[in-house]
C-alpha cells in the first residue's frame, strides 16, 4: 500500500469519525429550535442567543459534516443525467465540477471575506 493510499484511508476515517460525532449536533439543534419556539409562543419571552447559537451550530453542522457527505457521496446533484451515467463519466463530472466548481467558489468567499477577518482580528 503506498504512502498516499494510507493517508487518504486516515483522512477518509477521520471524516467518518467526525461526521458521525457531529451529525448528533443536529438533534441538538432541532431541540433548541424547539425550545426558542416554546419560549417565544407560549411563553412569549424571546432569546436572542438562543436564536443565534442556532445559526452557528447549523454553520458549524454544515462546514463539519461536509467531508462526511462528500466520502458517502450523498451531495445534492442534478440527477437528471447524472444518474444514467456510466461511472467513468460520474467520476469526470465530479472531478469537473469539483475543479471548476467548488474551487472558485472556495477561492472566491476566502478573497471576499478575508479582508473583513483580518479586520477582526487586528
Amino acid at each position: 500500500m503506498t504512502a498516499l493510499v494510507r493517508i487518504a484511508g486516515l483522512i477518509d476515517a477521520l471524516n467518518e469519525r467526525v461526521g458521525r460525532t457531529v451529525s448528533w449536533l443536529a438533534i441538538l439543534m432541532v431541540l433548541v429550535q424547539f425550545v426558542v419556539v416554546l419560549q417565544r409562543y407560549v411563553f412569549g419571552i424571546g432569546s436572542i442567543w438562543m436564536q443565534e447559537s442556532i445559526v452557528y451550530m447549523h454553520g458549524v453542522l454544515f462546514m463539519l459534516v461536509a467531508g462526511y457527505t462528500l466520502l458517502h457521496n450523498a451531495h445534492v446533484r442534478v440527477d437528471v443525467l447524472y444518474r444514467t451515467m456510466s461511472p467513468r463519466a460520474k467520476a469526470w463530472v465530479d472531478l469537473l465540477g469539483t475543479l471548476l466548481l467548488l474551487w472558485p467558489v472556495c477561492f472566491l468567499i476566502f478573497y471576499v471575506s478575508f479582508p473583513y477577518v483580518e479586520a477582526s482580528w487586528s
